[in-house]
């Protein structure tokens, strides 16, 4: 991930990854981005990368990945992926932090690719700074699709209310960030508007779309509870489809995906 204090990949991809409920969510974005990068052979540039399934999702679709995360011990395990499904020929793995993206020296990319909460890690402020380098990256009309939590969760907040926890029921709209932790580890986090995120991007690029990921379906944390109800999950997933035309609904799910083309 883009933090130092980024969780452990062995935790990452037990917690996250390979949840059941991981898998729902990022099904959800496969599906919106596989119907966008429908011609074999595009060009996509990774941001936070994390354990690289994005990244092997993507080139065995024919796609070409830099694949990017400043986590070198994710890289690792990222590279092992890679070859292990055969397809480490069409991956280049860089360690490479946000704000080291004016320095690479690639031709203009198809898509930017932030997915799963990798911009959680920096600030509003820090946002802003990253306008310019992401769409000199991309060629003209190209596309940034970026996977964030928002600073409302409906899930979370129902089922901290549920059980009289106040506090936790309402963190995500803090001003101040908090500490995500996971399996012992974890990092700061900052939970974004997607107003305002689709706002400090606007004067490069313009909204295609923006929709719910994990709308009904709940936060990983909870696989616990939800992880062996396939059949409840799957339910779950389908009502997030049938809501993702809301856009509205988009910053009360537990991820919103924001679809950016650049303009300029």
């Amino acid at each position: 991930m883009a933090s130092p204090l980024a969780p452990d990949p062995s935790a990452y991809d037990r917690e996250f990854t390979f949840s059941r409920i991981g898998m729902v969510q990022r099904r959800m974005v496969w599906g919106y981005m596989d119907h966008m990068l429908q011609m074999p052979g595009m060009r996509v540039l990774e941001l936070n990368c994390g354990t690289g399934t994005d990244a092997v999702h993507l080139a065995r679709n024919g796609h070409r990945v830099i694949a990017t995360d400043l986590s070198e011990e994710m890289l690792k395990v990222a590279r092992e992926k890679a070859r292990q499904f055969g397809v480490e020929d069409r991956i280049q793995h860089q360690r490479l932090g946000f704000d080291e993206i004016q320095v690479l020296s690639i031709p203009p990319v198809d898509l930017v690719l932030s997915n799963f909460g990798g911009l959680n890690f920096i600030d509003a402020d820090h946002h802003a700074r990253l306008v310019d380098p992401i769409a000199d990256a991309l060629k003209p009309g190209g596309r940034f699709i970026a996977v964030l939590m928002p600073d409302r969760c409906m899930a979370e907040t129902v089922y901290h209310l549920l059980r009289g926890r106040w506090s936790e029921a309402f963190r995500r709209g803090r001003h101040d960030p908090v500490w995500a932790g996971l399996s012992g580890s974890g990092a700061v986090t900052w939970y974004h508007a997607p107003e305002r995120l689709i706002q400090t991007f606007s004067s490069r690029f313009r909204l295609v779309h923006i929709r719910p990921i994990g709308l009904f379906v709940p936060p990983t944390y909870l696989e616990h509870r939800f992880g062996h109800r396939t059949a409840l999950l799957e339910r779950l997933a389908r009502l997030d489809t049938r809501f993702a035309r809301w856009r509205w609904t988009a910053r009360y799910a537990d991820h919103f995906l924001v679809d950016l083309e650049r303009i300029r």
